[in-house]
């Protein structure tokens, strides 16, 4: 039985570390190429199994050894996969991302067998006895994973399970009327500020998070880079500082944003606690090379925030801190 379930891409992510992005038609020589596993719901599984969290992951990939290296991370930290099947007619899905120096990446994905997830793969007995859905935005880009998504939703909804979506750049800007219909059935959405504003065409975080809110969102986690997050429900709102790390690939931060936020709710902490977590994750995220197994655990964000708690004047960040070292002992 798994508390989470879920349902997104599984990739292959090849990063090539360059000086600078070239001008179109130009030439960048890379400095450095590495494989890692990849995938928004990927990584996030991958962070919350890591926390502890009984989990389990829907998604395809392809009859190949792409695949091998996509599953390997999610299988060593015991995460359910079940439910990933693999196609024989389609590859694991692949994205192509040059990283310059100062740690920005550029994404160029091939999907695969990830879209090829078909809904007669979804039944209710997937849900039996979780307690959230976290679903990625570009399950909605494509059929047949768009027609299965919307299964995989139904069933959530049937069984009273929290709902969680987390937007991506390429649905909002494509699907943006698709992923508002669905924002009365969220427990959670975790999204940019320019994500925010392709949905509902606010310019600030807090107008942004007003407009969720009133839209039928329970819970909005609203990511907002180096300054942090806010975070917001319809009792409570705070914006939440970020963390300074030595960030050398802003690659899965976000991914391990959603799992901080996502574990708090799950164990009981209090909204401001959930988002200065996965701020701490999303943070430990950008100072590795890649995602999959190198992606932050409980280890890693327990000593960033030991360290961090007597550097803090806040009152109220300390006693957030407090507050997350108590759960993760």
């Amino acid at each position: 039985m798994s508390e989470v379930v879920l349902f997104g891409d599984i990739n292959v992510d090849v990063l090539m570390s360059i000086p600078q992005f070239p001008d179109p038609g130009g030439d960048a020589m890379a400095e450095q190429v590495t494989l890692r596993p990849g995938g928004s719901v990927a990584n996030t599984v991958i962070v919350l199994a890591k926390l502890g969290m009984s989990t389990k992951i829907i998604g395809r990939t392809g009859d190949d050894h792409w695949a091998d290296i996509a599953m390997q991370p999610i299988t060593n930290v015991g995460v359910d996969v079940s439910e990933v099947s693999r196609d024989p007619h389609d590859s694991t899905g692949l994205i192509f991302i040059p990283v310059t120096r100062d740690g920005e990446r550029t994404m160029f994905s091939y999907r695969g067998a990830n879209i090829r997830k078909s809904s007669a793969e979804i039944s209710s007995q997937i849900f039996s006895g979780a307690r959230l859905l976290h679903i990625s935005s570009y399950n909605l880009l494509e059929s047949p994973q768009k027609v299965a998504t919307r299964r995989a939703l139904d069933f959530a909804l049937t069984a009273g399970l929290g709902i969680s979506m987390d937007i991506g750049v390429e649905p909002a800007i494509r699907i943006a009327s698709d992923l508002v219909e669905l924002l009365p059935s969220l427990s959670h959405i975790i999204l940019s500020m320019e994500e925010a504003q392709r949905l509902v065409h606010k310019t600030t975080p807090g107008s942004a998070a007003d407009e969720l809110l009133l839209r039928g969102v329970e819970v909005v986690g609203l990511k907002l880079g180096s300054a942090g997050c806010l975070v917001a429900d319809a009792n409570n709102r705070h914006t939440l500082p970020g963390y300074e790390v030595v960030s050398v690939d802003t690659t899965g931060a976000g991914d391990a944003f959603c799992a901080g936020l996502l574990f708090g709710w799950m164990q009981g902490l209090s909204l401001a606690a959930s988002g200065l977590l996965a701020n701490a994750l999303g943070a430990l995220a950008t100072t590795v090379w890649g995602c999959g197994s190198a992606l932050p655990g409980r280890d890693e964000v327990v000593s960033l925030l030991q360290e961090q708690l007597h550097l803090k004047d806040d009152m109220d960040v300390r006693s957030w801190t407090e507050e997350v070292l108590e759960l993760l002992g």
